[in-house]
């Protein structure tokens, strides 16, 4: 039987609309959550690329993105070294994103764009619609992915006690009564049925932080998020090259109704 996908999932930017902008997020205020999908029989390899890069640079910490860019916690050291050696610190883990076979997927909101839209005025009550869309976006695309090989789909996200109920919550509702769109609205994208959802979705979990195929799918949202604010950021470009998005992994016949999701831009 082959081996189901899983879909490595992560936040990143703020998933309550009501919140205000924090200043240093000026001109790029989103909420983004996803990550990568991977196949079972690629797991152990994939692990692999992860730890022979935190053994080389001797981390204390996971691999997490803003802390890298920041050079802020355990990446401070990134500071004190020479130009070459940060710049070999970045191929690296430029290497182990692109070199690892993965498909990147998820859906990206812009908070303003969403609050413009008048989606906070019509759902004011319900202040984790922005991220449960943004979820139930990404897990639908991942599976009509795993559908197109013949494969069940986990799904496995970062653990945090205020939303893993919550989040959980969102998976099981999915298997159960599917999407909640209206679906006038959603018909050009082709939405799964009920039926379609239980037959492929397994189980969810969630992990801890360091967990190797979180780290990858930390940076994976993070770039796809940022790239559609800032259209020079490397990360992006080098995952795009090596066709390691859904966008760009995928054949063209599938966009756009498996390709990332960007919400609520103009």
């Amino acid at each position: 039987m082959t081996r189901p996908f899983t879909l490595y999932m992560d936040e990143t930017g703020n998933r309550h609309p009501d919140k205000k902008s924090d200043k240093s997020r000026e001109g790029r205020d989103w909420f983004g959550f996803g990550g990568i999908l991977v196949r079972g029989e690629d797991n152990d390899s994939i692990r692999k690329l992860v730890d022979g890069f935190s053994t080389k640079w001797k981390l204390m910490g996971p691999a997490h993105i803003t802390d890298m860019l920041s050079e802020k916690k355990h990446f401070a050291k990134l500071e004190r070294m020479s130009q070459v050696e940060r710049e070999e610190f970045w191929t690296d883990w430029r290497r182990v994103l692109c070199s690892a076979p993965v498909i990147g997927v998820g859906c990206v909101v812009d908070r303003p764009g969403y609050v413009a839209r008048g989606y906070l005025e019509k759902h004011g009550n319900s202040r984790w619609l922005l991220c449960r869309s943004a979820f139930d976006i990404t897990v639908e695309r991942s599976v009509k992915i795993a559908r197109l090989e013949g494969r069940k789909l986990h799904v496995v996200f970062e653990q945090d006690p205020g939303i893993n109920e919550t989040v959980t919550g969102y998976f099981r509702n999915l298997k159960e009564n599917g999407l909640a769109f209206d679906a006038k609205n959603s018909e050009k994208y082709k939405p799964l049925s009920k039926d379609e959802f239980g037959e492929t979705l397994g189980r969810i979990q969630h992990k801890p932080k360091a967990h190797p195929l979180l780290q990858l799918a930390d940076s994976y949202i993070y770039s796809m998020s940022r790239h559609r604010y800032d259209k020079k950021f490397g990360l992006y470009r080098h995952l795009r090259d090596s066709k390691r998005i859904a966008d760009f992994a995928l054949d063209n016949e599938h966009l756009p109704q498996l390709g990332v999701k960007y919400y609520c831009f103009d």
